[in-house]
């Protein structure tokens, strides 16, 4: 088998672990619960997808290898993606000079992967990541002979890997604790099992079974049975090693250092480039350390003792709203009224099923309000009811962006999820959406003859009532066709950039004359397709 089935094997490996990202991240209890292993690991395996596209059709050098785990070692973060990143190290290295991918070399690059990632830790936790390549490594081993192919050998590493994840439990207590398996294990799995797949077409590699929920918490904040400790800060560097110091730099004497610094050390040096992770209560410590020996290439520091606050709020609330919104605008106006997560969509941009699911796990609250904002997607919004039975998931039937804001300005955001849902549900009562936009093609629509490029007024759904020359004056005459306009108490503008804002904000005068009572106002709502969204209430 030519060594070109690599890139296949790696980009099916990554996209199995994209396509797996937010259930690692669920299952992320070590070393504390921030939801991140399959965010890092995911940054990690860009890094290899981001070279295999630049690669192309054309065969693999060994440059090409330098160059994959240059570029997943850069593209590496947190603790999850640094290790990965170094199992892949030893993993192309020892195909660097191959020309062909065999069942010998394979197992030689499982070994070389595993060693590898063994090294860059400073202190190895069994029942994890580590743990599960090697284990996976050894049972495929076990069961190599001399018909063994390296299909064969992929699906022996495969269930080696599945038995060492149900394991790891066995092997740490705080899994154990939690009743969960290794995010970063499964991580592994999840990296294999798109690797067979790039082998065998037909193979579907069943998850199911590795359904985990996320850790309990304590009234405390802590995570349950836990001592409380003071989490610090997630700190992570790239350091380009000056060329006189090149020489004299030990990495091994780093790595005794860093025990009195902080925990959770992943130390990798690549040249003169050197990757650190730790966890410490004092990250200026670190940076005044490493500075000492080249300038910062890459830097981050994470509060994890905020992560974990986050994270416990997030576990223990009784509901969180979740809507879908098109424009910088109005997402950053529903999140000021109480808004947990924004899935970014609407008109000719319907979201997923998948992107409205992820949206409501994310969110891990016993109740998830949603708001579907188009009338395209409430019927989505009942598929990810049907698929989220863990949580419990009340739609609101917004049929706009408009309607959204409707229900969302009346509520109390800490309310109890049925209290906030009555009132939407009452407050969409009686209002009308209107919306203006640019005719792509001329016609006469409901009487009303229009041009291509006239700027029409559309009220509740699609039906067209006029047609101007420009957007305010569609808003105008759009105004005066709502029905029961002269009752209406308050008419709200959402406009797609600022300028039209102040356009609507000058022609208040002619708008009010058909809801004289009404307060008029205009916000920037950044949406698509549409100049202007606006609701009558």
């Amino acid at each position: 088998m030519e060594i070109n089935i690599v890139k296949k094997m790696l980009l099916a490996g990554s996209k199995n672990i994209l396509e797996n990202k937010q259930t690692l991240n669920d299952m992320n209890v070590f070393p504390i619960p921030d939801g991140d292993t399959g965010t890092n690991m995911d940054k990690t395996m860009s890094g290899i997808v981001k070279v295999l596209m630049e690669i192309g059709d054309r065969d693999l050098t060994p440059a090409d290898f330098d160059e994959l785990y240059k570029s997943a070692l850069m593209n590496s973060q947190g603790n999850s993606g640094v290790i990965l990143s170094q199992w892949l190290k030893g993993f192309l290295k020892a195909l660097r000079e191959e020309t062909e991918l065999n069942p010998g070399n394979l197992d030689e690059a499982f070994i070389s992967g595993m060693q590898s990632a063994y090294s860059a830790v400073a202190d190895p936790v069994e029942g994890t990541f580590l743990t599960v390549c090697r284990e996976a490594q050894e049972e495929a081993e076990d069961l190599f002979d001399e018909d063994t192919t390296v299909k064969d050998f992929m699906k022996n590493v495969v269930e080696g890997a599945s038995m060492s994840l149900k394991n790891t439990p066995e092997k740490l207590a705080i899994l154990k604790e939690y009743d969960v398996l290794d995010s970063g294990g499964m991580g592994f799995l999840c990296l294999v099992t798109g690797m067979l797949s790039a082998l065998e077409e037909d193979y579907v590699y069943d998850f199911s079974e590795f359904e985990s929920l996320k850790p309990s918490f304590s009234g405390n904040g802590a995570a349950a049975g836990g001592d409380g400790e003071e989490f610090g800060y997630c700190t992570e560097l790239i350091v380009k090693i000056e060329e006189d110091k090149l020489a004299s730099f030990n990495a091994d004497t780093v790595r005794i250092d860093m025990n009195s610094f902080g925990n959770s050390l992943v130390l990798v040096q690549d040249g003169a480039d050197l990757k650190i992770h730790i966890h410490t209560l004092k990250p200026e410590d670190i940076l005044a350390y490493f500075h000492r020996f080249g300038e910062f290439q890459k830097l981050k520091i994470e509060n994890m003792t905020l992560q974990h606050h986050e994270n416990f709020l997030a576990a223990t609330q009784d509901c969180a709203i979740i809507a879908v919104a098109d424009g910088d605008g109005i997402e950053k106006l529903y999140k000021s009224l109480g808004v947990k997560g924004i899935v970014r969509g609407g008109q000719s941009d319907n979201v997923s099923v998948q992107n409205l699911l992820g949206a409501c796990k994310a969110a891990a609250a016993k109740h998830v309000i949603l708001l579907p904002n188009n009338k395209n997607i409430i019927m989505t919004a009942e598929k990810v009811r049907e698929l989220c039975p863990d949580t419990v998931i009340h739609i609101v039937p917004t049929k706009s962006m408009a309607e959204g804001y409707c229900a969302l300005s009346l509520i109390d955001a800490n309310a109890n999820y049925d209290v906030i849902e009555k009132t939407m549900l009452e407050s969409l009562s009686g209002v009308h959406t209107g919306f203006v936009s640019v005719a792509d093609k001329s016609g006469t629509y409901n009487g009303v003859e229009v041009k291509a490029g006239d700027h029409i007024g559309v009220i509740d759904d699609d039906i067209i009532v006029c047609a101007a020359n420009d957007p305010v004056t569609a808003l105008t005459e759009l105004t005066k066709k709502v029905p029961g306009i002269a009752d209406v108490e308050a008419v709200t503008v959402f406009a797609s950039n600022d300028v039209l804002v102040t356009h609507v904000q000058a022609a208040k005068t002619a708008i009010k004359s058909s809801c004289p009572s009404a307060e008029i106002s205009a916000a920037y709502g950044g949406q698509g397709i549409y100049d202007l969204v606006v609701l009558y209430q």
